[in-house]
């Protein structure tokens, strides 16, 4: 005879490039043999714990395909596909045109669509950002190292996508995360902050990954893409040529040597280092 039964496993877990699977089970059933003439087991049989084994042998569960975060991996065909762009910003607030903000959306040297990200939010700005008195140097790249990770960013301007007469002034910002430490690891979220010019807040945007993916990185190895700002500001063109500031982190976690499982479920943060978006007649 046969018994069958179905259950389900309600799991609180999140999908990460290095697999397609969300978890793994394994186990045994324990049993008595009954006795001829006996019906079912004794309170003492059952106490017991049972005589034997059956063995529920190793499975796991896994993630549908719309569910899973394909890791990117170099590859020569999509090296050669044509660049597409997609913008990806919290939404503009109606009464003030300067604090609409933008974060990552395709990478340049593979065409993959944008992962969404968090709803926008917003922390007080800086206060040299909102009077146009810029109190720090007006750079338009920068590099930091934080945990062995380095962040590298350039900014220039996109003219052929911005209106000036419109306020609307996009920016290209190319990324470069090299990793420098001695261990894989893979990119798992990143956070912005980014300030226009003449506004009092930041706009804070987080998400997964970057451009879709959660690249994995191998001693040594460097991660490029290049993503839009289209920014809706006024110029303080009498007081500086700095349109908006950007600041952020990218989260990471340390892998095993062959890059297949975390070292830690506790993300690291690399630093994007402070930069500014600056009109192109004065940079």
């Amino acid at each position: 005879e046969v018994f069958e039964y179905t259950s389900t496993a309600p799991l609180s877990v999140r999908p990460i490039g290095t697999t397609v699977i969300a978890a793994r089970m394994r186990g045994e059933y324990r049993y008595v043999m009954l006795a001829a003439g006996q019906q079912t087991a004794s309170a003492e049989q059952i106490q017991a714990g049972g005589e034997a084994k059956a063995e529920l042998g190793t499975f796991h569960f896994i993630f549908p395909d719309d569910q899973r975060v394909k890791p990117f991996r170099s590859d020569t065909e999509e090296e050669e596909e044509e660049e597409e762009e997609e913008d990806d910003e919290p939404p503009a607030k109606s009464a003030n045109p300067s604090t609409a903000a933008a974060t990552p959306a395709s990478s340049a040297t593979t065409a993959a669509p944008a992962s969404p990200s968090s709803p926008a939010s917003t922390l007080p700005g800086d206060r040299d950002m909102t009077s146009g008195e810029i109190a720090v140097p007006m750079n338009d790249s920068s590099e930091a190292i934080t945990e062995d990770v380095r962040v590298q960013v350039t900014s220039s301007y996109r003219p052929e996508r911005s209106d000036e007469k419109l306020g609307k002034h996009c920016f290209a910002y190319n990324i470069r995360i090299t990793n420098e430490s001695n261990k894989p690891i893979q990119l798992v979220s990143r956070r912005f902050e980014i300030q226009t010019v003449g506004s009092e807040n930041k706009d804070v945007v987080q998400g997964p990954g970057v451009t879709g993916r959660q690249p994995i990185l191998k001693p040594g190895e460097s991660f490029e893409y290049t993503s839009t700002a289209p920014l809706s500001v006024r110029p303080m063109a009498d007081k500086t040529p700095v349109v908006a500031r950007m600041q952020g982190d990218y989260n990471f976690v340390r892998l095993t040597d062959d890059a297949a499982t975390p070292v830690s479920s506790t993300p690291l943060q690399a630093k994007l280092a402070m930069f500014h978006f600056v009109l192109p007649q004065v940079a």
